[in-house]
């Protein structure tokens, strides 16, 4: 009589190799990290341990792997009296943090942890910010809570998803016991909370300066997106609206170029013809105007450029600024009538033959030319700056927009889905921009604000008394 067979096995993929692999990818350490798979003390280069209170903040974009980790250092047995709290990077090898030119870039000044898997050598090596502060650093594939093979699966599913930003806080359990209808309420009043903020603050650079200025501001802040909104804020500030609305379009250019420290000084005879005459038409305006702005230029260490798309380096937004300032008096006029439609085309005809066809002077010129402000930007100009300035004068109409728009969740409101997981929504209440802006002001009210991993934050308690 024939034996019966064994029923067939299903392997995953990883398991069919030879051999588990000896080393992670910077990705699995990354997930490592996360997943918080590490001893409860880490022993750093410098002998002091460290107690990682929570593991920060998984970003996805460019910049530090991790922002808002909390550490409780320690030496000789005798804790900080103080938490540290910053940004942690992610490398296969100490030498890497050079080699990827963290030692000089700005945004990584905030770093407090250097995570390695190895190192290998036996040759020290320190990792110093670009303002030359040593970073202290872990050597992590030593300190697991259990050996790299058996770890590797949990982490090579965690990559197979969309990659999580945050884990589910302690307010999540509350939150799923709400109705959606009482949760959407919930969220819409934290966003209207958070568009009277933004209009209040914009109310009182209108009595400091003038609305013509308060809106120069909030513009040129909002083309800076989130990597360069201050010292688009400081340029607008420094090259005043009065001041640039009185110069030529080229002056204009010449002005803000300049004083951003995006004019470079060194040769330019290997840039392209057209780059060359661009820049030879602003250096005559600029070095005869550069003198009473001297104490004012901006350091190009304030400008974040790493990670940084090609359609969103801060040339094209200066260029961008540029345009706007003959506009300011038509978007004025468009927001006194709450006029959105007449606001968003004011934006969106700006026109530059220049810099529609390159995104830096350096590099080549663009594959097509590309408008200066997408509708996707300037979308996010009309949450941001208009909405927020009509609610000064007409509340009504600003959060009946706020009901209508949708918007697609960007890095923080996705972090901030996870962390509270929001799955009781429907798509199209999720996509709400006032409940989006719910969801990012109670993320920075509470869960950018706690440094406990959730063990000390009073959301979840104001929570159930929404339950009771």
């Amino acid at each position: 009589m024939k034996a019966a067979s064994a029923p067939p096995t299903y392997l995953p993929p990883q398991s069919l190799r030879e051999e588990a692999s000896a080393q992670p990818a910077e990705m699995e350490i990354q997930a490592l990290w996360f997943e918080q798979l590490y001893q409860a003390r880490l022993i750093t280069d410098d002998g002091r341990t460290a107690e990682i209170v929570q593991p920060g903040f998984w970003n996805h974009a460019g910049g530090p792997d991790f922002s808002r980790a909390v550490v409780r250092f320690s030496k000789d047995g005798k804790a900080d009296d103080d938490l540290t709290i910053g940004n942690v990077e992610v490398h296969l090898r100490p030498g890497d943090w050079t080699a990827h030119g963290h030692h000089a870039d700005p945004a990584y000044d905030d770093t407090i942890l250097h995570v390695v898997w190895e190192t290998k050598g036996g040759k020290s090596f320190f990792p110093a910010t670009a303002s030359f502060r040593r970073v202290p650093q872990i050597v992590i594939g030593s300190q697991l809570v259990a050996p790299w093979p058996e770890l590797q699966p949990i982490c090579a599913a965690l990559l197979q998803r969309p990659l999580p930003g945050a884990v589910p806080g302690r307010c999540s359990p509350e939150l799923a016991k709400l109705p959606a209808d009482q949760l959407v309420a919930i969220l819409r009043a934290a966003g209207l909370f958070r568009l009277r903020q933004k209009a209040r603050r914009w109310f009182w650079r209108e009595r400091l300066t003038s609305p013509a200025q308060a809106l120069f501001e909030a513009l040129a802040e909002a083309l800076g997106f989130h990597a360069n909104q201050i010292p688009m804020r400081l340029v607008a500030q420094r090259l005043p609206w009065t001041k640039l609305r009185a110069l030529e379009p080229d002056a204009r250019l010449a002005h803000l170029f300049g004083l951003s420290g995006f004019l470079p000084n060194e040769s330019v005879t290997r840039l392209q013809s057209e780059t060359r005459g661009w820049l030879r038409n602003l250096w005559e305006i600029w070095w005869k105007a550069r003198g009473p702005l001297d104490y004012a230029l901006l350091p190009r260490s304030q400008w974040k450029l790493a990670g940084l798309r090609p359609l969103n380096r801060p040339e094209r937004r200066l260029a961008a600024l540029a345009q706007i300032v003959p506009r300011i008096p038509v978007l004025l006029a468009a927001l006194a009538a709450a006029d959105a439609e007449r606001f968003s085309h004011a934006l969106l005809s700006i026109r530059d033959p220049f810099w529609e066809k390159h995104a830096t002077l350096t590099g080549s010129p663009l594959p097509a030319p590309c408008r200066l402000l997408g509708e996707e930007r300037v979308h996010d100009i009309l949450v941001n700056v208009f909405w927020p300035i009509v609610s000064l004068e007409n509340p009504e109409a600003a959060q009946t927009a706020f009901r209508k728009i949708t918007t697609a969740a960007n890095g923080a409101a996705r972090i901030a889905s996870q962390r509270l997981l929001i799955s009781t929504l429907k798509p199209k209440q999720a996509r709400e921009a006032l409940v989006q802006q719910g969801l990012l002001q109670i993320f920075r009210d509470y869960c950018q604000a706690d440094c406990s991993q959730c063990r000390d934050c009073t959301f979840p308690e104001l929570v159930k008394t929404w339950n009771r």
